[in-house]
This record gives C-alpha cells, sequence and structure tokens, in this order.
C-alpha cells in the first residue's frame, strides 16, 4: 500500500497541468457561443481579450456573462497557484505535506469551473448576437468542460481519504 504513495504526486500533476491548459484554451478562445445562420457563421468568446475597449464591452454584457469569465479566470489562477504548490513537491521529491491545500484548491477549481459551465450553458440559448438567431455552447466551452471533468478527477485522486487510496485501487 505505501509505496503508491510516489505515484500520486505525478497524477496530481499531469491532471492539473492538462486541467490548466484545458482551462487557459476554453477561457481565452471566442468560440464559447456560436450560431449559423445558412453559410454565416456568428461565434463569441467570454470576454473581447486584447481588444481596446474591452473592459467597457464587459461591463456592459450581461450579469451571467460576467459570472463566466469570473469564475473562469479564478478556476485558471487557482490552478496556476496550485501548480506552484505541486510542482517544488515533484521537484524535491518531498513526500507532499500538502494534502489538505490540495484537496481544497481542487474543490475550489472544480466549483468554479462547474458554476461557469452551467451559468453559460442555461443562459446562452437565450442569447443573441444577431437578432433572432439562437446561440449554441461551440468548442471553447466543451475545452472548459473537459477541463471540469478532469478537476472532478482531481478533486478525487488528492482528497481521497488515506491521502491517495482512490488512486492505489486504480493501479
Amino acid at each position: 500500500m505505501h509505496h503508491h504513495h510516489h505515484h500520486a504526486p505525478f497524477v496530481i500533476a499531469g491532471l492539473l497541468v492538462i486541467v490548466t491548459i484545458l482551462t487557459g484554451v476554453g477561457t481565452f478562445t471566442d468560440y464559447w457561443g456560436v450560431a449559423s445562420l445558412g453559410n454565416a457563421q456568428g461565434h463569441m468568446g467570454i470576454y473581447e481579450w486584447g481588444k481596446s475597449g474591452a473592459n467597457r464591452l464587459f461591463q456592459r454584457s450581461p450579469g451571467w456573462l460576467q459570472c463566466v469569465v469570473v469564475c473562469q479566470l479564478m478556476a485558471f489562477s487557482f490552478e496556476l497557484l496550485f501548480c506552484l504548490l505541486v510542482v517544488p513537491a515533484i521537484l524535491f521529491r518531498r513526500m507532499m505535506p500538502v494534502h489538505a491545500a490540495c484537496t481544497l484548491l481542487s474543490l475550489i477549481i472544480l466549483i468554479l469551473l462547474f458554476i461557469g459551465m452551467i451559468v453559460f450553458a442555461v443562459n446562452i440559448g437565450n442569447y443573441t448576437l444577431v437578432p433572432g438567431i439562437k446561440m449554441k455552447v461551440g468548442w471553447s466551452w466543451g475545452i472548459s468542460l473537459a477541463a471540469t471533468i478532469l478537476s472532478l478527477a482531481l478533486f478525487l485522486v488528492s482528497g481521497s481519504a488515506t491521502g491517495y487510496g482512490a488512486y492505489s485501487e486504480y493501479r
């Protein structure tokens, strides 16, 4: 049982890196909502990254969309923080003294991503870029959904009772 501990930080780090990349890609790409009308494709991100006046546009956007942006950015920030905790633990081969922090951080990330996913999916159907054309969720949302599902796995691995009981059962 004991020797499994050595693999667990790698599992956590691996999942964490994937979740962080997926969240980053999802958050900063512009295909959260897609609409098609004949050959015309409309698509939107959750924020006008890098465009001038982005902040003004953000302030004018509906509350639910602002909520999604805030959740995604907070999740991404926590993921980066989590990386800072986990990477030294692996590099220096220390036993992870950060169980509680890992569990808490992965739970926060999971909740934030989950809220973002749900809020966006529930509201996008009633949101129109062009009047009369319904929007659907696009691949940016899908990527963020994948991040959410993996963050659940991350939470289960870092939060399992013995530290890493859940992991050793799948070996």
